[in-house]
């Protein structure tokens, strides 16, 4: 059909795949979101050299009663974007053009059965970074089945020149039911739930939903530092996993499993596609951890299971049951674990992420009778059972010292409280352990508070059961005081905690991986923000958490760096990072000031004095300005806009472009910022200036305005105008500059940074 898409038209005829799987679908709300947020996070996997602004994944879902008025859904990414052949199968129900190895998509169902879900239109446009427009279509399904016709128009429009690259998703003509399935905090939650923080830490990838960004779920967990004694064993209550089973052969067309491996320089042809040329050799390889929660709970625990970083089941509880025949009709295996208490409370978790499996279309659930799961399974849990007792009544011998087994063994029970179970102490002296405190902790842990996340104030609450003290004077809803230990007695204690005394709060947690560039592992350092107590010379200080590359980072706030220092304390941990990876490496080839470029290019571009980088973030911080003064109906105008001629010549041009339809009534056009929309962005710098009383006092700008008198008044506008003077100088001059051009003004560009820095944060989030 290539010759009328070149006739300007789509193919979307289904392939015979289609026919297959209609039937089984059904897809939530926050499903068929997903769906639209897995091809975008596939297309920047799939990108190469993106900046960390096209990392960006940006979702804007309407309010129930702007449903009812027809406001769209809109998805939209800044990766490389599709040119006409690429967009046409990715449109097209059926097809695939994904292999099953790094992709979370893999059906070419998704996109198609996510907004059919939703309504009966959705357009896409996409255009890649060569291409001076982009290009489009309108899947309108009642039409298409009205004509009996898949074929549909390709359409172009200019492209944003802010835009680099990428695709957007518009949503719209709703069917009755996408009122009660289009709840942004329905949605906001699950995508919480749906990825692990491998897709947001090691990738870097940002997603939002109407300004909330998507956090993955942090398990409130021991660590491996963290060990009990059985017998003569430590057993660590957190264990990594990293192994790969075995190698089988994988046909990438039909998605199955081919058994063992052989030369793949062989032509094989697939027995249940019969397609030679997508067989490969593949690795059945397991990554993840298992652990102990830091509570006991009846439901909250289990192992989530992931591909690719998407979630397909949580708290997955089969790992606790023995499946043999000898175990059917035995209630001490179904399940064995948790019981060792009457309230039936767990805390083994984990997450294991396992590429080689194929979910179900709808991303919830997977073949579990897969054959190379099942040896996942055995790997994790054993081939034995869990309880030692039972399996040397079967005639098993010896222990089960897999991963789950070992952590069985060492945390099955949660009584008597102490080190060896990690359980605190009832305060009325009973002796008995207090998982309901336990839990109020837990709470607090979720909700951020830096004192419950440190591992060390729970250790202590340990170590005070273990020593058996009068609790009766502590709260329990509170850390308890510390104890004044006399002679002989031990505290578990953290050796930073009298080197460097005061206030800590934790700032976030960064990952650094560089190891394609220097072949040394990733660093991972929590920040605190740091006030101490004493005198001290480091600006930033680095103490090892255990596992090499792991580090708690104190920014020392006290410290006159920090004031007399134009660069924020992002650079300072560059050059830190740099000199640790120096000392590894030893080698001139590697030295401090080229390790600090490359940490300084991937993950803070921004800060550099890159001109492209800066025009784009000029751009952007213009762009959600007028995101914000058109999205739903617009803002009301207090009084109607001076449009020059030309303004307005281009205005009802656009408008009739994008709608297809003159301007009625020009005045009432005018009566909102929704008029925006078809004026470009340099416009705005003119809004701006015009209506200081719609953008300022935290309406866009956080700037208080309306509450100063006309002097102050006059003087806040200057400078927020020579503000957005900078940013139009990067977007319109700059931008258009050549090298030797932009070497001269590198002190203009130094000054003029920061004004889009100071707007940035003034923007209303």
């Amino acid at each position: 059909m290539q010759d009328e898409t070149e006739k300007g038209y789509f193919d979307l005829t289904p392939t015979p795949q289609l026919l297959q799987i209609l039937g089984d679908l059904k897809f939530k709300g926050w499903q068929c979101i997903a769906e639209l947020v897995d091809n975008s996070v596939d297309a920047i996997l799939a990108s190469n050299n993106l900046s960390q602004e096209q990392k960006r994944i940006i979702v804007s879902i309407p309010t129930q009663a702007k449903i009812r008025t027809g406001e769209p859904v809109f998805v939209e990414d800044f990766a490389e974007g599709m040119d006409a052949s690429k967009l046409q199968n990715a449109l097209r129900a059926g097809y695939s053009g994904k292999s099953s190895g790094k992709t979370i998509g893999l059906f070419g169902m998704g996109f198609n059965v996510a907004t059919a879900c939703l309504a009966n239109k959705v357009e896409v446009w996409s255009s890649t970074k060569e291409m001076d427009h982009e290009i489009g279509a309108v899947i309108d399904l009642r039409e298409m089945a009205k004509n009996k016709s898949f074929m549909r128009e390709k359409l172009t429009r200019p492209k944003r020149h802010d835009k680099i690259s990428g695709t957007e998703i518009k949503i719209y003509d709703f069917k009755k039911e996408a009122e009660s399935m289009l709840k942004v905090r329905d949605i906001v939650d699950n995508l919480n739930r749906a990825y692990t923080t491998r897709i947001f830490e090691e990738q870097g990838i940002a997603i939002e939903v109407n300004q909330h960004d998507i956090t993955p779920f942090k398990f409130c967990i021991w660590s491996e530092r963290v060990k009990v004694k059985i017998k003569y064993e430590d057993i660590p209550a957190f264990v990594e996993i990293d192994e790969v089973l075995k190698q089988e052969l994988f046909c990438e067309n039909c998605l199955n499993w081919l058994g063992s491996t052989v030369d793949t320089s062989l032509n094989i042809e697939c027995p249940h596609c019969h397609i030679s040329n997508g067989v490969v050799q593949k690795d059945v390889h397991v990554i993840g951890w298992v652990g102990i929660q830091r509570y006991p709970d009846p439901d909250h625990y289990g192992i989530d299971i992931s591909r690719n970083g998407r979630i397909l089941k949580k708290m997955d509880k089969s790992f606790f049951h023995w499946n043999d025949d000898r175990a059917k009709d035995d209630p001490r295996f179904q399940p064995e674990y948790p019981r060792d208490n009457t309230l039936y409370n767990g805390r083994i978790v984990g997450q294991i992420e396992a590429n080689f499996i194929v979910p179900k279309y709808t991303k919830d659930d997977f073949n579990s009778d897969d054959a190379n799961w099942k040896a996942i399974v055995r790997f994790l849990r054993g081939e034995m059972p869990l309880q030692t007792e039972l399996g040397e009544s079967l005639g098993y011998k010896g222990l089960n010292k897999s991963p789950i087994g070992n952590l069985f063994r060492a945390f099955r029970r949660i009584d008597p409280p102490g080190k060896k179970t990690l359980m605190f102490a009832k305060i009325d002296g009973s002796g008995k352990s207090d998982p309901g405190r336990q839990k109020l902790w837990k709470d607090k842990f979720y909700d951020n508070d830096p004192k419950y996340i440190d591992e060390r104030t729970w250790l202590e609450e340990i170590d005070k059961a273990e020593l058996k003290d009068d609790h009766s004077t502590f709260d329990i809803q509170k850390p308890s005081k510390p104890k004044i230990y006399g002679s002989g007695e031990i505290k578990l204690k953290s050796p930073n905690e009298d080197k460097y005394p005061g206030n800590k709060k934790i700032k976030k947690n960064i990952h650094i991986d560089i190891a394609a560039i220097i072949g040394e592992k990733p660093f991972g350092l929590t920040l605190f923000d740091y006030y101490p107590e004493i005198d001290l010379n480091h600006p930033i200080i680095f103490i090892p958490k255990g596992p090499v590359g792991k580090f708690d980072v104190y920014l020392n706030n006290h410290h006159p760096m920090f004031r007399d220092f134009a660069d924020g304390y992002e650079d300072l941990l560059f050059m830190e990072i740099a000199s640790k990876y120096a000392l590894m490496k030893n080698s001139e080839e590697w030295s401090v000031t080229r390790i600090y470029y490359e940490l300084k290019s991937k993950f803070a571009p921004e800060t550099m004095l890159s001109v492209p980088n800066l025009v784009t973030r000029a751009s952007k911080l213009i762009r959600e300005i007028h995101r914000k003064l058109v999205v739903g109906d617009g803002i009301l105008l207090p009084r109607s806009p001076n449009l020059l001629p030309e303004e307005e010549a281009i205005l009802r041009k656009k408008y009739l472009d994008l709608e297809g339809k003159s301007i009625a009534n020009l005045k009432l056009f005018l009566m909102t910022t929704a008029y925006l929309k078809y004026l470009d962005l340099n416009y705005v710098f003119k809004f701006i200036e015009e209506y200081p009383d719609v953008i300022y006092d935290g309406k866009i700008i956080n700037l208080p305005f309306a509450e100063l008198d006309e002097q102050s008044k006059q003087h806040q506008l200057e400078k927020y105008l020579g503000f957005f003077k900078d940013v139009r100088w990067f977007m319109n001059d700059l931008s258009k500059e050549g090298e030797d051009t932009v070497k001269k003004l590198k002190q203009q560009i130094i000054r003029n940074r920061y004004s889009i820095e100071i707007l940035d944060e003034r923007v209303n989030k």
